[in-house]
């Protein structure tokens, strides 16, 4: 079945969420594009976060309970990458994986702040 744009805002300002099929390459050729772009990770660092210990909290989550991977962050919900690229100062949510610039950035901006916190309530329920 296939329904015009004006239905499918509709349906979503319900709260009635519609499957739409993806071919899954494209996932993939993104993540990889963008990988050349994501920070190293410092755990440590990251624990000393203010908004990534709320974060962590929000998602019922311990820092003992992450693993650390060479380019993310696996909270056993959603891999967290970081990205260096400044031009991309959006969050974005691809097949469980978590793409957002670093933790001191977002934590400068409300908007990405905000952004990250609807994102999360959205994606995490």
């Amino acid at each position: 079945m296939s329904i015009n744009q004006h239905q499918f805002e509709q349906l979503t300002e319900m709260g009635i969420s519609l499957w739409q099929y993806r071919t899954p390459k494209s996932v993939n050729d993104t993540v990889q594009t963008q990988s050349s772009s994501y920070l190293d990770i410092d755990l440590n660092q990251l624990g000393q976060q203010q908004l990534f210990n709320d974060i962590l909290l929000a998602t019922g989550l311990t820092i003992g309970e992450i693993s650390h991977q060479d380019d993310h962050l696996n909270l056993g919900l959603f891999n967290w990458y970081f990205t260096s690229t400044s031009s991309e100062r959006q969050i974005q949510w691809l097949e469980q994986q978590l793409i957002t610039p670093a933790i001191t950035e977002i934590s400068k901006s409300p908007a990405l702040k905000k952004q990250l916190w609807q994102l999360l309530a959205k994606q995490i329920q």
